[in-house]
């Protein structure tokens, strides 16, 4: 049952070490809240607290980037590309192409594209977007999953072609 309070209870309630205020633990309290969450600039006078493990997709447009979240719904935020994967790096995010960059959390398979020599990845539902991995980004892309290199292929350039690259693994050649 509820009773109300008497004086003698709040004055015991005040002084009881388990309301104390504590400030540093506040703090702490809050400097974690602030390195799990980020902030996306969306205009000049309107930010957006967002989990950074929730993002699934950055698309570079011009000075802005593209946010793709689990919602269908894009983010346009104001600041470039290479800006925001400075803050983003350390949650994952990792640049597949000079207009891409994707969470590695949420990709769902590295693939070659058909009949070509380059590479693409694929995101998890609900996202299911397929994107380009530009040659350069490769070996960065796969660092991120462990492999510290293309695993057992190598990419190396076909002779007698000056742009079509060939795809052989390392080590000793079979075959005539």
């Amino acid at each position: 049952m509820i009773r109300p309070m008497t004086p003698d209870d709040s004055s015991t309630a005040l002084n009881d070490s388990s309301f104390a205020f504590d400030d540093s633990s506040w703090q702490e309290r809050a400097m974690t809240l602030a390195t799990e969450r980020l902030l996306l600039h969306l205009g000049r006078d309107r930010r957006r607290a967002i989990d950074p493990g929730e993002v699934y997709l950055l698309e570079a447009t011009g000075q802005k980037t593209l946010e793709r979240l689990r919602t269908s719904a894009r983010l346009a935020d104001v600041r470039a590309l290479g800006e925001l994967l400075l803050l983003l790096a350390p949650f994952g995010i990792v640049r597949v192409h000079r207009n891409h960059a994707v969470n590695a959390r949420h990709v769902l398979e590295i693939r070659r594209r058909s009949g070509e020599a380059d590479w693409e990845v694929k995101l998890e539902p609900p996202v299911n977007a397929v994107l380009p991995v530009g040659r350069t980004y490769l070996k960065p892309l796969w660092a991120a999953f462990g492999e510290g290199g293309a695993g057992r292929w190598t990419a190396t350039r076909r002779r007698g072609s000056r742009t079509a690259r060939a795809i052989r693994p390392r080590g000793r050649r079979r075959g005539p």
